[in-house]
Order: structure tokens, then C-alpha cells, then sequence
């Protein structure tokens, strides 16, 4: 199954004003980010990076100048080479990019903002995004968390691809995600640390979903380079917490 090719010019007319300065990110990415960065972290993949603006943040915050970003919506990809012609832009579908092409286990830090959880295969893009990160690096995404049944049907749970709020338009999938389930695909990952912010909140207004409050999380996870004890570090409402950190104390009892 291949992911969706958006198309839609709302990608860049929002992306190329919106998410291009630090203060312009969410705060749960924010504190992730601050607590898990280093001076170690010298180059950056950003998977679905619409016009470049996280490469732009990074610059700004920490100076980081190594960015590479791939987008599959190329108005987004041709503003993206314009705004920050420093950084390496990369247009497609990331699941059918050559690993030799993204130098697989080389990224000190790879994102997927808004990405992993907009695409139809949902899994793929967790583990092929993994497959980018170094021994010692991290991998950072934002998730749609519930406690209850999650889902990943876009006949079903899907989101208008329109930054006005109106529900017309070219759509994504809108992936929400058992927390529960989430945490056993990440620690089967070989992780060491995992570090996570959010809250609860309603779904966007543009999204036809069937629930009406999800948990909106950041998720960094670091990759084990020397066998260690796992570090969690996990602000998140409290059943949320509770679901992922049982499914530690299982997975750390077999």
C-alpha cells in the first residue's frame, strides 16, 4: 500500500508562513525537544517536513545547520528550497526512498511531526523512520494517543486538509493510537530512553473522527547503543502514563 500523495496548495500556503520559528511549535515539542537535545546532535532527518520550517527552528534554537527534510507535496518541497536553501530537500514518498539514498543508521535525530499519523501505513513509517536513526540517536514523533480501541481506517477517521477550519477539501488519515499498543511497538524498538509530553484536547475542526477527546503527545525515544536501564521520563495525563508504564513493568518481566 502506498502512502498518499497530498497535493493540496494548503500545505504550503500554511507551511510557509506557520512552523518556521521556534516559538511557532507546539509546546510539547518544545519540551521534548529541550530536554533530549545535546551538543551530539549535529545533523537532523525530518520526514514530511513541509516547507523546511523545523530546519529553520533548529537553526534558531540551537544552531544546528545539518538538516535534511523530505516532503511528498511539491509546491511544499519547491517553498521549502526557497526558504532554506541551506538545507538538503527531498521530494517523495519517504517509504519508496533508497536507504543508501537517506544513509540508514547516520541521523543523530530523525522527526515525524504531523507525518506518521496522517499516512495510511502507519507501522511502515515507524519502522523504516527507526531504521534512519544511529546507535545512540533519537527518534521524535508526535501521536494521537487514546486509552480506548485506536483507529487507523480513513474511511473511518480522516482529516480535511484545509488550515481555514472548513471541512472541504483534499483529506488525510487521521490516525489515533492505543497507548498501550504504542508503547509495545516502541520498546520492541531496542530502546533506552523515552522521553513524552501532552495533553488532552479535542480533534482539530477539520477532522471527522469518531472520538471527541484524544491525548495530543511528543515522543522522543533514544536508541541503545550499550545495554542499559531504560530512562522514562513521561508527562502525559495520568491514565495515558499509566497504560504505557504497565506495559513496561510486563515487557520488563518476561
Amino acid at each position: 500500500m502506498e502512502n498518499l500523495k497530498y497535493c493540496s496548495e494548503n500545505l504550503e500556503k500554511y507551511f510557509s508562513q506557520n512552523r518556521i520559528q521556534w516559538d511557532q511549535f507546539y509546546k510539547s515539542e518544545r519540551i521534548v525537544l529541550e530536554k533530549l537535545w545535546s551538543e551530539s546532535i549535529q545533523n537532523v532527518l525530518d520526514i514530511g517536513c513541509g516547507c523546511g520550517g523545523l530546519g529553520l527552528a533548529l537553526k534558531e534554537r540551537f544552531n544546528l545547520n545539518d538538516y535534511t527534510g523530505i516532503e511528498i507535496n511539491e509546491n511544499a518541497v519547491k517553498s521549502a528550497k526557497s526558504l532554506n536553501p541551506d538545507a538538503n530537500i527531498l521530494e517523495g514518498d519517504f517509504l519508496k526512498m533508497d536507504t543508501t539514498l537517506l544513509k540508514e543508521k547516520s541521523h543523530d535525530l530523525v522527526f515525524s511531526l504531523s507525518c506518521i499519523d496522517w499516512n495510511l501505513n502507519f507501522t511502515e513509517m515507524l519502522k523504516k523512520a527507526w531504521s534512519m536513526v544511529k546507535p545512540g540517536g533519537y527518534f521524535m514523533a508526535t501521536f494521537r494517543l487514546t486509552t480506548g480501541s485506536g483507529i487507523n481506517d480513513i474511511q473511518k477517521s480522516y482529516q480535511y486538509i484545509n488550515y481555514e477550519g472548513h471541512q472541504e477539501g483534499e483529506i488525510a488519515n487521521y490516525v489515533v493510537v492505543n497507548s498501550a499498543d504504542l508503547m509495545s511497538k516502541l520498546l520492541s524498538l531496542s530502546i533506552n530512553s523515552i522521553i513524552g509530553y501532552g495533553y488532552y484536547g479535542p480533534p482539530g475542526k477539520t477532522a471527522i473522527t469518531p472520538f471527541s477527546k484524544l491525548c495530543f503527545a511528543a515522543l522522543a525515544i533514544r536508541k541503545s547503543c550499550i545495554e542499559e536501564e531504560l530512562n522514562i521520563d513521561l508527562q502525559l495525563p495520568p491514565e495515558i502514563a499509566s497504560t504505557m508504564l504497565e506495559i513496561t513493568k510486563k515487557t520488563e518481566s518476561i
